[in-house]
């Protein structure tokens, strides 16, 4: 970790958030599936149709894999910087995916 502080010129606290980011996103991912799952129960308590009965499986089936995504990044924490950014640009894109779904759902 020494070789890697002096090669990134990081400072050892930016190094452990840079680590733990996938699981901060992860959870910032369950947050909008949770938001998304509560409109998409709400409408389909009205409709009742078979494309809201979709949407609900969808976002349950995310919902799930983002909580194991989260359980496996709080046992196994990326060893490298290399490791958690890649992680991060992942779980970031899906993070954007996700807010431009929940924004566009609740219009």
């Amino acid at each position: 970790m020494i070789m890697e502080i002096n090669l990134w010129g990081l400072t050892d606290n930016l190094i452990i958030l840079v680590k733990y980011s996938a699981l901060i996103t992860s959870v910032a991912n369950i947050c909008l599936l949770l938001g998304m799952l509560y409109v998409y129960l709400e409408r389909y308590q009205k409709v009742k149709s078979k494309f809201t009965t979709t949407l609900v499986l969808f976002t349950s089936l995310f919902l799930i894999q983002n909580v194991l995504f989260s359980a496996y990044f709080l046992f196994n924490v990326p060893e490298t910087i290399v490791n958690a950014v890649l992680l991060l640009i992942f779980l970031g894109l899906e993070f954007t995916a996700l807010a431009l779904l929940l924004m566009i759902t609740r219009e």
